[in-house]
């Protein structure tokens, strides 16, 4: 195994178990009081640090066990685990319902509207403007601004 594929299946996993404990937690404290969600975050950060150690750890044997991680670039495992996570979190934060709108800190776009895409059946015209028609038309916004 490469030590990419290593880093992704943690990251992964990571991704996985912290998605299905927030969820838990977010649950339980509703249950126990509506008004305890607002102290969500108090919970699952300090989850997720836990969890990004324990799981970073994990790459760590397993890239020693393959001899792929000596010295220093232990540190970049983590950084490839954390940016494999943040990847995964926009790609849901883009693909989340059409009713709202979240800022992805990765990626940045455009939400296409439909009648961009849609041509007028009804009209058989084509709209081609030749220069006079353009001087013409020209002519007239000129005289209705002079109006004014």
């Amino acid at each position: 195994m490469e030590k990419f594929e290593i880093d992704i299946k943690w990251g992964s996993y990571f991704f996985i178990i912290n998605t299905a404990s927030t969820i838990f937690i977010a649950l339980l404290m509703s249950l126990i009081d509506g008004r305890s969600l607002l102290y969500l975050s108090n919970f699952v950060i300090p989850v997720f640090i836990i969890q990004l150690f324990y799981f970073t750890v994990k790459a760590f044997k397993e890239n020693n066990e393959n001899g792929l991680s000596k010295g220093f670039r232990k540190f970049f495992v983590f950084i490839r685990l954390l940016i494999f996570y943040f990847f995964l979190v926009s790609f849901l934060n883009q693909t989340s319902s059409s009713d709202i709108r979240y800022n992805s800190l990765l990626f940045s776009y455009r939400r296409k509207d439909l009648s961009e895409f849609l041509i007028d059946e009804n009209s058989s015209e084509d709209y081609v403007i030749t220069l006079n028609d353009f001087l013409f038309m020209l002519k007239r916004k000129l005289r209705l601004i002079a109006e004014i």
